[in-house]
């Protein structure tokens, strides 16, 4: 018998870790925080500065203090709305920048929809934490600012890449498949727009961005998600799929992000269509993804070549996702699924030395000790946001042990 309690327990105990880790992260005298720290702890304090890391750090001590009301999180939360507000956002073309300099100063000042979203989601969120109206409000700008340079009245879907003025560029940032194919949407970025537009409706509960939801989910549903159950990667502007990559990572987080959506829909109808969907891909993931030891392989290249490294954040993804499936089922596989990822993480991924987590280990444990811990890609929102979506997700079953149980209805009017 497991007690939900104790894994409960488990996961604020990690995410505590997790989070005063990026808490020896903030930069006092420019303000923000460094942004390139190697696998020992030496912190580079004239690296760029990510704009789309501060998103996502602004992000997770967001909601760090909503579920566990720190105020040390709340701290570290203003100390970065503080530094995206005042350096990456530009006030003359409206927008998220790419770049800047340690001290601010400006680098890179072109416009991915992809960190438009992230900076929404992030925006939303230190809204709901805190009441900042004026988060709120950049949030519904860059909302608004989207909406009219990058969605695509004629394909539908959002084009991603501009430069500063919001011109069309080529997709580098996000786009470039492993058969060297340079295309125009991602599942990727489409996926996070919706992440960050399900954020803001939450805080607004605005009607239209309820419809942009649904319409998302419909995008993803039809012109996304192929005949096998996993996403399609890489697409030209009117959806033709041209890579045959396959990410099992992207495939069971999207499961859970999808139904995080289906939530928030009027359409019931629809919502339960995508809750059994969504089944169906952790399914898959479950059936095709995962090792002998429980750990979710990171990717099928060009749709044969398997590469088996454990990722910190296809782990940290695939906990949510099987317990996320396992919520709507009661069936054991999935729990036994979270569970190994979990061990994964606690036993290998987690670096009991020097703090966080390994970028990813090698098939046999043994982790890439040249990768760093912190650089614009490497961050605290995947891990930090598994551990306090399932610490909230068992506080609710907390009060029962693990055990298998009936379907439940999905989704009522």
């Amino acid at each position: 018998m497991i007690e939900m309690k104790e894994l409960k327990a488990q996961f604020k105990t990690e995410a505590d870790s997790i989070l005063n880790y990026w808490l020896g992260m903030i930069d006092n005298i420019h303000g923000g925080f460094y942004c390139f720290c190697d696998a020992d702890n030496n912190i580079s304090y004239q690296n760029d500065k990510s704009v789309l890391l501060h998103s996502r750090i602004l992000w997770t001590f967001s909601k760090a203090y909503r579920v566990f009301g720190d105020e040390r999180y709340r701290e570290a939360a203003e100390h970065c709305f503080l530094f995206i507000r005042d350096h990456c956002i530009d006030e003359i073309h409206g927008g998220v920048y790419w770049m800047l300099k340690y001290d601010g100063n400006l680098i890179d000042d072109q416009k991915h929809v992809y960190n438009q979203c992230f900076a929404i989601y992030a925006l939303s969120e230190f809204f709901l934490s805190t009441d900042n109206e004026e988060s709120l409000n950049l949030a519904l700008d860059l909302f608004n600012i989207v909406e009219k340079f990058a969605y695509d009245s004629k394909n539908c879907g959002y084009n991603e890449a501009f430069n500063c003025s919001w011109e069309p560029i080529p997709n580098y940032l996000v786009c470039d498949t492993s058969e060297g194919v340079l295309a125009e949407k991602s599942m990727n970025t489409h996926l996070h727009i919706l992440e960050a537009y399900t954020s803001l409706y939450k805080a607004t509960n605005s009607l239209m961005i309820q419809h942009k939801l649904l319409e998302l989910l419909k995008i993803i549903r039809w012109n996304i998600i192929d005949s096998s159950g996993h996403f399609g990667l890489f697409f030209s502007s009117d959806w033709k799929c041209v890579s045959k990559d396959v990410s099992y990572g992207h495939d069971i987080e999207g499961s859970w992000l999808m139904d995080e959506a289906a939530k928030e829909l009027s359409d019931g109808d629809f919502a339960n269509e995508i809750f059994q969907f969504t089944t169906r891909m952790a399914d898959i993931t479950l059936s095709e993804g995962v090792d002998r030891n429980g750990a979710v392989f990171n990717e099928l290249r060009e749709g044969y070549l398997l590469d088996t490294d454990r990722v910190w954040w296809v782990q940290a993804e695939a906990m949510v996702g099987f317990y996320n499936a396992y919520q709507k089922t009661r069936r054991h596989d999935y729990f036994q699924a979270f569970l190994a990822c979990w061990n994964i993480a606690k036993n290998q991924l987690k670096d009991t030395v020097h703090g966080e987590w390994h970028w990813k280990l090698r098939r046999n444990g043994e982790p890439y000790s040249d990768l760093p811990k912190v650089e614009p890609w490497k961050c605290p929102y995947h891990n930090g946001r598994a551990c306090l979506e399932l610490y909230t997700r068992l506080e609710i079953d907390e009060l029962s042990s693990y055990e298998v149980a009936p379907q439940p209805t999905l989704f009522t009017n």
